[in-house]
Parts: C-alpha cells; structure tokens; sequence
C-alpha cells in the first residue's frame, strides 16, 4: 500500500491509444513543466511515483521510453524561480544526455543536477528507473550561492562526495516514504550539505571558496550526523568539510558559538527527545547518554543538568507526569 501523501500515475490507467499524450502531459504537468517530446511511434509504458518531503519535491519514474526531447523554455519563464532538477537512473547500461552544448555518457547511479528549461535531449536504452528531485533556485542558493547551471553538471557515482550523495538518493524508495516524511528536515539538509560538497569538489580549484555562512550550514548539518561519536572534535568535521580547523571555527565564531556549544545543543536536543518518548522507556539514563555521544554516564548527567537544570532521571518523571495530566 502506497502511503497516503504518495500520489501514483501510470500509463495503465488508460488506453493505449491515450499513452503517449497522457504520459507527455504527466511529466509536464508533473516534473518539467514544459512541453515535451518523443518518437510518436514509441510504446509508452510508464508510471510515476511523487511525493514532497520539505523543499525536496521528489518523483520516481519507471519507464520503458527510450528518447525524449525537452525544448528551451521562453525567455521569460527562463528568468523565474522555477526548478533545477537533479536526476539519478537507475538502469543496466549508460545513457545519454545533451543539454546545449553538452553531451554526456552516464553510468547507472551518475547524478545529473541541471536547469532544465535550457532543454535536453535523453536517450535511454530499455526499461529505466529514474529518481527525480526538484529544488527551486532560491532553495538551491541557500546552499550553493555560487552555483550556476547554465550546463548540466554531471556527478559521477564513482567519485569521491559524489558518490556519497549517489548512495544516499539511491537509498530513498516510496516505501520509505513516510520515515522521510518524519526526518525531512534532517533529509534536506543531508542532501543540500552532500550536493554543496559534490559539486564543490567537482568545481575549479578557483571557485571552492566557501562564504563563511554556508560553512556554518554545512558544519551544522555534519554535527547533526555525528553528534553520537564519542570524542567527536572539530578536527574531524573540518577534516570531512575539507577546510582548516581555524577557517571552521572563524565561521561558526560569526554568529557567537562555538564547535562545543553546538555539538552539545544537538546532544542534549536529543537527549531530551529520547527522555520524554515512551518508545524508549526502556532505555536506562546510562544508555541515553551514551547514544548521544557521551561514553561517561556521570558525564552525560551533569552536562545534562547544566543544560536544563535537573538530571535526565528527574526530566522523565517530570515529562510523564506532564503526559498524564
């Protein structure tokens, strides 16, 4: 069963004389919001999957089209803050893809991130499984302001951050949908640090500069995935963002905190998320502590306190207490 915030569309639900035009307005209406194209004479067997996630507004499509066209869009919806859309395939052999200029052998898991109202050409060979995102421009410069995507930038499956980011949108099926659903705060943020940093590695060694706001975003959201290592020091997540340790604390310093100010907000966030739900009652103080990184439990408890001014054994009672009036 689909969850319900899961819309479904396929080619099955009309005739077969219909497919082709119904499957050309689905994807228009649906992902690229333009005319398209492809060879009259095609069987069309498709379906597409769609759901949004915060900003992230994703589409799984599974197709046996083996060419379609996608025209440049009117220069004044060109200018609008319409989507850039990142594509990855899932199929048993490259494809192709053209985009002005460009062209573009791509291997299963290869990520493609493009303005597509510039227009491409796609061909596929045989039945494909495509996971689409759309990211509206502004989104997309919160994380990358220095982006441009005047071409399609390519991010092979097999290289460095890129091949982290593959991972992870290879891992987002629909069925997952409503974990992502509950996590889609911490999934947007995820993605936007791992594609600022795919396409920052693949980027000119001129253009790597990060602006000191950005850095803060990115460093954050690497506190978010880390904060329950023991011992994790800004070192290691300097290290990760490939940045000095002095370039990362000069970032987080501009707005008053520090590294250890931050790891131990997200801590003792969760911390008390843990404390105060009943599907982790089970779990003793000790335990909390050491899922949040902290491996001393008399450690966790006073770093505890400080924060909130009793020990996590008194915040439980408090909380049920709360929960039972």
């Amino acid at each position: 069963m689909c969850p319900a915030m899961l819309k479904r569309w396929s080619t099955s639900d009309v005739p077969p004389w219909m497919a082709r035009d119904y499957w050309l307005a689905l994807l228009r209406d649906q992902i690229f919001h333009a005319e398209m194209d492809m060879p009259r004479e095609a069987s069309v067997e498709a379906s597409l999957l769609q759901a949004s996630c915060g900003p992230l507004r994703m589409s799984w499509v599974d197709s046996a089209v083996p060419r379609m066209v996608l025209p440049e869009a009117p220069a004044d919806r060109a200018c609008s803050d319409a989507d850039v859309l990142l594509m990855v395939m899932d199929t048993p052999s490259e494809w192709t893809l053209r985009g002005g200029r460009e062209g573009f052998a791509l291997a299963p898991g290869d990520i493609v991130c493009a303005d597509f109202r510039k227009g491409f050409e796609m061909r596929r060979p045989g039945r494909t499984r495509t996971l689409s995102i759309s990211l509206t421009a502004s989104w997309l410069r919160a994380w990358l302001p220095e982006a441009a995507f005047d071409a399609p930038q390519v991010l092979r499956a097999d290289s460095g951050w890129s091949s982290v980011l593959s991972l992870m949108l290879r891992q987002i099926q629909p069925q997952r949908l409503d974990t992502l659903a509950a996590q889609r705060d911490l999934l947007a943020t995820q993605f936007g640090s791992l594609l600022a940093l795919a396409l920052r590695e693949r980027a000119p060694e001129g253009a790597r500069a990060l602006d000191a706001d950005h850095l803060a975003a990115l460093a954050q959201s690497c506190v978010q995935r880390h904060f329950g290592k023991f011992g994790l020091t800004s070192a290691e997540v300097a290290a990760e963002l490939g940045v000095s340790e002095r370039t990362l604390h000069r970032a987080l310093a501009r707005d008053g905190s520090s590294f250890a100010e931050r790891l131990q907000a997200q801590r003792m966030a969760v911390a008390l998320r843990l404390l105060g739900d009943r599907h982790f009652e089970a779990l003793s103080v000790a335990e909390i502590g050491r899922r949040v990184g902290y491996a001393d439990a008399s450690h966790f408890v006073r770093r505890f306190r400080s924060e909130y001014g009793v020990t996590p054994g008194a915040m439980r009672r408090r909380l049920r207490a709360i929960e039972q009036d």
